[in-house]
């Protein structure tokens, strides 16, 4: 986990440099490739000394079959600090500590090969004002008799950064609604802040040479390349100097520029390529037929799987049929995983999952996804000893045996963990997908 730390805090200054960068230059991928395991070649066997007798002939040794290339690649869903969460995080010291969010996944993100989350919101500084309540809205004018009331918007403590870093977090996607809620600085300021913590960032740009720097991982042997795009800023575009709107969010509208990113990926030796997509409806429980569409034009274009995020509940995964180059074939898409850690109160919304694509390499040579797997994962608020309440990521088992948390699991606690791995569970099925195996192990 260091050397990809290092590799990863390595990525974040190239990346940064980027804004010097001409345009035309061709863009080096921002790659992580981890250090090969040390062989030790066996020596040569001695030859025996000639013996007066004839001797048996030696038991041929076979060849050991070449362990396979595998690799596993986690998705958890939506983090969005509000309000209370920065007051709960806050230390005697006046600093932030989010570990304690993410302390249950601990052996979960262990055991992944890679880990990827979509962040909503800013790393804009505590001059730019930490997050707030949803404003109310304005009174009625004559102009405006039924005025809307605006928009929440986020802004985390930089500390966020380094303790998802810690927790075991690989790559963070920023292409999302919230990606402008404390303006285009903010923006800027965020992807900083993240690569600064050794994190890999996608979806918000520094520069148009960083738009199309591939974002590369590899593991196992196994390249990886991650796409990130959004259909929404929010009606924020406004806030994007004009000659900064061609690259500074990935859009979901503008195909030609998604397919150069795919394309850059292929061309930089990506065999597998994922599309982390902010899409959907809020609070709808089923995809839409646009998300269906725009899944199918993903993987046409190039993309081997497809994972949304933005619902802020859970929806169904499926393989969905496509072609590409006059080719059919199959790819996985998970439609929305839902809440990873919030303060949103609707029970739903309280309930995510932490998704596994399964990557292997064929006899053939090829990369393909042999499985998605997930865990149920509950985003549970427990008051602490000195008084301030957590809100935890909490992988979810049927009899929430199992649940590891900062505060011993009351009735009602163990009532929530039952009822989130129910409703993901009915929601998402196992015939499309299998549930992780789930043991005591995972809980230690």
């Amino acid at each position: 986990m260091l050397l990809k730390r290092c590799a990863f805090a390595l990525c974040a200054l190239i990346s940064m440099l980027c804004i010097a960068a001409c345009a035309q230059d061709v863009p080096t991928p921002l790659a992580v490739t981890p250090v090969p395991p040390r062989q030790t070649d066996m020596p040569a066997a001695t030859p025996a000394a000639p013996l007066a007798t004839a001797t048996p002939a030696p038991t041929p040794t076979a060849t050991p079959e070449p362990t396979p290339q595998a690799a596993t690649i986690g998705f958890a869903g939506d983090i969005l600090i509000m309000q209370t969460q920065v007051q709960n995080a806050k230390q005697a010291d006046g600093n932030y500590d989010f570990s304690g969010s993410f302390a249950p996944m601990a052996s979960l993100f262990q055991e992944t090969d890679i880990v990827c989350v979509n962040f909503e919101g800013a790393m804009a500084g505590a001059d730019a004002g930490y997050s707030e309540p949803r404003p109310t809205a304005p009174p009625p004018t004559e102009t405006d008799p039924t005025p809307k009331q605006p928009l929440q918007t986020f802004n985390a403590p930089d500390a966020l950064a380094h303790d998802l870093a810690e927790a075991g977090v690989d790559f963070v996607c920023t292409a999302n609604n919230h990606c402008l809620d404390r303006g285009y600085d903010g923006l800027l300021r965020t992807a900083e802040t993240l690569r600064a913590a050794g994190l890999m960032q996608g979806g918000t740009y520094l520069s148009e040479t960083d738009r199309f720097t591939p974002r590369l991982i590899e593991e196992n042997g196994i390249c990886i390349g991650i796409v990130c795009a959004t259909e929404s800023v929010n009606r924020n575009d406004a806030l994007i100097p004009g000659e900064s709107r061609g690259f500074a969010v990935s859009r979901l509208s503008n195909e030609e520029r998604i397919a150069r990113e795919i394309a850059s990926c292929r061309e930089a030796g990506a065999e597998f390529i994922i599309a982390f997509v902010h899409w959907g409806n809020e609070l709808d429980p089923v995809q839409d037929g646009n998300q269906e569409s725009t899944a199918q034009w993903l993987i046409s274009a190039g993309a081997d799987a497809v994972v949304g995020s933005h619902p802020h509940v859970v929806q169904p995964i499926a393989w969905v049929e496509a072609e590409r180059g006059g080719e059919p074939l199959r790819a996985p898409v998970i439609y929305s995983l839902g809440n990873f850690v919030s303060n949103m109160s609707k029970p739903a919304t309280m309930y995510g999952m932490f998704a596994r694509l399964c990557l292997l390499r064929g006899a053939d040579g090829a990369v393909s996804c042999t499985a998605v797997e997930y865990v149920p994962v509950l985003c549970l608020k427990q008051k602490l000893l000195d008084g301030r309440t957590l809100h935890q990521a909490v992988p979810c088992d049927a009899g929430a045996a199992l649940a590891q948390t900062a505060m011993p699991l009351d009735e009602d606690a163990r009532a929530a963990v039952a009822a989130c791995y129910a409703h993901v569970v009915e929601t998402v099925g196992t015939e499309d997908a299998k549930l992780i195996e789930w043991s005591g192990e995972h809980a230690r």
